[in-house]
């Protein structure tokens, strides 16, 4: 059966134009059809909200051609106390913003998941109404505020979506900082079989890629440049990621950061180079991983760091195999690869690490119980190639 597909941007498209809008109607069309694909073509769409990625709908750009670029930041101060489950959103400037504008709810009381990022859809006087229910309480007191942030393209509560071939411009300069656990250049959540091929995300003030309690998701030859935070931020419960063929370069934080309790997953033939903080961090119950093929270097802490923790939040089961090392430690790291942590069953095979004369090739902290540790090579060898603090 041949699937449906529409065409968004350029004169003589389906759907002409070239905002978040018109690609939704499309991707909306499709979903209501039972799936399809979306073709956009070249040129610059200008995203005052996240594009909502459906179950079976492919949103497929023309590569690099495709741009979609964030609006600048708009932002204003809650003035009332705005309750958990609710819609209305009371603020000090409410013309300072438009019907169908995605936006961050958050006070100094909120983070992580505690933050709301919905869309406005409608108004009554100067009242806002969002499309998702508070996930806080947000008061004026503890400097409430509504900011138009939000991922470019996000995928809740969806099976089966694709993205392929385009630019995500983030325009940092005019954004403040999204946290990484409601938001990214791209963003996943709660959601199931999501494939990402071929897109870049830039000077986005946040993560690169997100995602969050998603089981099998696939990232192909993505990258992440430039990006505020971490490059990629798989995390909190997710299952079963593939990512290979992946970049994060010059992203502030890490190149990849497992979050929280992520398992049973495998990336390779990917690489991190010159972000400010590890190249690749596993930490909190990340269990089970295969990190194979990988080419770290340059970065500001360690090239792969695991991070420290009781047996019962330890990285356990990790492997890493064949990787390249070189160069990393430019900031505050301690060592190419460092292990801590009660971490068992960890496995560090044919690997090739080409160390700082300061820096060891190897950090062993003193809680590390023993770990495969075979057929590596450390340059320059001798004294400080692998220091062991146990």
């Amino acid at each position: 059966m041949e699937l449906c597909k529409l065409s968004v941007g350029d004169e003589g498209c389906d759907i002409e134009g070239f905002t978040n809008v018109h690609i939704q109607c499309a991707v909306d069309r499709l979903a209501m059809l039972g799936g399809g694909i979306v073709e956009l073509s070249a040129g610059v769409f200008q995203m005052a909200d996240a594009l909502h990625l459906r179950s079976h709908v492919t949103v497929r750009g023309s590569g690099s051609s495709t741009v979609l670029r964030k609006a600048a930041m708009k932002k204003a101060r809650v003035s009332t106390f705005l309750g958990y489950g609710h819609y209305d959103v009371v603020v000090d400037e409410p013309d300072a913003f438009s019907l169908g504008d995605g936006i961050l709810l958050s006070d100094d009381t909120s983070g992580g998941f505690l933050q709301t990022v919905g869309t406005l859809i409608r108004r009554e006087g100067d009242t806002w109404f969002t499309s998702v229910p508070h996930a806080h309480d947000y008061r004026a007191r503890d400097n409430g505020l509504v900011r138009t942030l939000y991922p470019l393209v996000s995928a809740v509560d969806v099976r089966e979506a694709i993205l392929e071939d385009l630019i995500i411009d983030g325009k940092a300069a005019q954004n403040e900082r999204l946290n990484g656990c409601r938001g990214g250049g791209f963003f996943a959540h709660r959601s199931d079989d999501i494939t990402v091929r071929g897109v870049t995300v830039r000077d986005f003030c946040g993560d690169g890629f997100s995602f969050q309690t998603c089981d099998d998701l696939e990232l192909r030859d993505c990258v992440a440049q430039d990006c505020e935070g971490h490059g990629f931020h798989p995390g909190s419960g997710s299952n079963r990621f593939h990512i290979h063929h992946c970049r994060a370069s010059r992203c502030g934080e890490c190149g990849l950061f497992y979050c929280l309790r992520v398992r049973d997953s495998l990336l390779e033939k990917c690489t991190f180079e010159e972000n400010g903080s590890h190249g690749v961090s596993i930490g909190s119950r990340d269990v089970d991983h295969l990190n194979r093929c990988l080419t770290v270097c340059r970065n500001g802490g360690a090239g792969i760091y695991l991070r420290p923790g009781g047996r019962a939040t330890a990285a356990h089961g990790n492997r890493i195999e064949g990787c390249a090392l070189e160069d990393n430690c430019r900031g505050d790291g301690e060592g190419e690869i460092v292990l801590q942590g009660e971490a068992e069953d960890v496995q560090v095979v044919g690997n090739t690490i080409r160390r700082r004369a300061e820096t060891p090739g190897l950090l062993i902290k003193a809680e590390m119980p023993p770990f495969v540790w075979e057929d590596n090579v450390v340059e320059p060898g001798g004294e400080g190639a692998v220091v062991d603090r146990r």
